[in-house]
């Protein structure tokens, strides 16, 4: 059922795209991002013909599965701001990491979530079209960095996980979000938090699905409004605002001092920098323009490429 309506949709006869799905594994290009703790992330990138298909699965299925409120990653009109203005009106907050978050989530847990959540497009799917499915979006049975699919097919894994964390956090006086692979919890009760992490280790051992992922227990961190509080990268000030922080600032205004001398990369860095602060912290872009002028700010902002 699946097979043909991709091949109806897509022009492409079966034959070649059970080949492909057959294959999919083999069908990836790898390179290494620098992280900004100086490690390196492994992209596994699938080719033209493997992506095509992921994007239509993506389209006419996953996009459209359900997803927990507190997940905010991989979101349409949601992005890191919404997750970090969630803990604004906390004084206590806890952050917690998954290790290796997409490659922990495996071929069983997607064939597990079609055959027992069975979202309402895959309703009359036969266990044929699960497998193809699961083909498709697996890179050696698990899920990857990379496709198009495992950003939204993660989401609707971890519903059943993030219902169980917001209620946890509810439980106890507290608000839950995760984006992507980090967890946050967040409450003005003091003592609160301190056992959460124990809590989330044993729903993480409970859960049926996904049914291999950890906590990142060198990632986990408390803090409190008596220091600083960054949720996903984004600095939650004292007077309960959102904000980019000092030291992305800093750069930002050294980038601009000596733009003249800027390479091409230097600029695009820039001005997606600029970007990124405006949808934050607009009131900082209207200090730069105080500090250095409309016309070279603009220039930053935009930069001519040649």
């Amino acid at each position: 059922m699946l097979l043909e309506r991709m091949s109806d949709e897509l022009e492409r006869p079966t034959v070649k795209i059970r080949t492909l799905a057959q294959k999919a594994s083999r069908a990836y290009k790898a390179y290494k991002i620098l992280k900004r703790d100086g490690t390196f992330r492994q992209i596994h990138h699938p080719s033209k013909q493997l992506k095509a298909l992921q994007r239509w699965l993506l389209q006419n299925f996953i996009n459209d599965w359900p997803i927990h409120a507190s997940a905010l990653a991989y979101r349409h009109e949601r992005s890191i701001a919404d997750n970090a203005r969630a803990h604004l009106s906390s004084n206590y907050l806890l952050r917690m990491d998954f290790l290796n978050f997409f490659p922990s989530i495996t071929r069983h847990d997607v064939l597990t979530y079609l055959a027992t959540r069975t979202p309402a497009s895959a309703k009359d799917w036969l266990s044929a079209d699960r497998d193809l499915f699961a083909d498709l979006v697996c890179r050696d049975d698990r899920l990857t960095i990379g496709a198009p699919t495992s950003p939204a097919l993660s989401n609707a894994l971890c519903f059943d996980l993030d219902r169980k964390l917001a209620g946890l956090a509810q439980g106890n006086d507290s608000t839950y979000t995760r984006y992507a692979d980090d967890l946050f919890f967040s409450t003005s009760t003091p003592d609160v938090l301190a056992f959460i992490p124990n809590e989330v280790g044993k729903i993480l051992k409970e859960i049926p699905l996904p049914s291999a992922l950890q906590v990142n227990t060198s990632k986990t961190r408390h803090s409190s409004k008596k220091g600083r509080r960054q949720v996903t990268g984004l600095i939650l000030s004292t007077a309960n605002t959102v904000g980019i922080g000092r030291k992305r600032k800093r750069y930002i205004r050294s980038l601009i001092f000596k733009y003249d001398t800027l390479t091409d990369i230097e600029k695009s860095t820039l001005a997606g920098l600029l970007a990124f602060a405006k949808s934050i912290e607009p009131d900082f872009i209207n200090a730069l323009v105080l500090k250095y002028g409309y016309s070279l700010v603009s220039q930053a902002r935009y930069p001519v490429k040649v």
